[in-house]
């Protein structure tokens, strides 16, 4: 268990290639480690900058990868040793049958985060080992909010072959929804100091994000019906 927090991945390098960073990738992490990595492929503009990330559900094309659960991080016992971290995937929008997700963590000078492992390359079929290069963002107070709020919310319908889970962060909020093989996320942020915004949206289903906004009206346990599906308040945490 640690700080809850987000962290953006500036790049990735499958060896002994070139770095490069080719979507908008985000992970949240809570308190007890269940987190919400979510990657969509970023589209450029003639002067070089970045378009604003879809937010109406399509293309759907744009989702490199969705993928929700809980990590496992090991210190290591040689002082001056990267940790090493596995990742569970309990919805994965790329398979149902996930392979193992793990890597090493080197601290690096600046606080970033250089994680390196090995997997399949999903252009080739081929594995190769593989590098990702995290920076911490930052977890910011909300409105009136006197703390960092942290919440997790999980669905689970197996009769409908049904997974979800949404992780909020402070001022961040994330989810992934997977039904049968389509998958929908949403990604918000607290902006301008008054209001959420959703910034990103693939996918067509409703998640409901939204609920983990009010602070006031959430218990540890409790059940929210929401399209006809139930999400169960399985984290709430405060922290200064």
């Amino acid at each position: 268990m640690g700080t809850p927090n987000a962290s953006v991945r500036k790049h990735i390098r499958r060896l002994p290639g070139e770095a490069t960073e080719p979507t908008s990738t985000l992970v949240l992490t809570s308190h007890e480690s269940w987190f919400v990595d979510v990657r969509i492929l970023t589209t450029t503009r003639k002067d070089g900058t970045r378009e604003a990330l879809p937010i109406d559900g399509s293309p759907i094309s744009r989702l490199e990868w969705a993928f929700a659960g809980k990590s496992h991080t090991t210190q290591s016992k040689v002082a001056g040793g990267p940790a090493h971290t596995v990742w569970s995937h309990d919805v994965d929008s790329q398979t149902s049958d996930p392979d193992m997700d793990e890597g090493d963590m080197y601290e690096q000078e600046d606080g970033d985060l250089l994680e390196c492992g090995q997997n399949i390359d999903a252009e080739t079929g081929e594995v190769k080992k593989y590098e990702e290069l995290w920076h911490d963002v930052g977890v910011q107070l909300v409105g009136q909010e006197k703390d960092h709020v942290s919440v997790v919310l999980m669905a689970d319908d197996e009769s409908h072959s049904t997974k979800g889970m949404i992780v909020r962060v402070g001022n961040w909020c994330q989810g992934v929804l997977k039904v049968g093989e389509d998958t929908t996320v949403e990604r918000w942020q607290w902006s301008h100091g008054d209001q959420w915004q959703l910034v990103a949206k693939l996918g067509q289903k409703s998640l409901i994000c939204e609920a983990t906004f009010h602070r006031t009206s959430l218990e540890l346990g409790k059940v929210i019906s929401h399209h006809d599906l139930d999400w169960k308040t399985v984290e709430l945490y405060t922290w200064l």
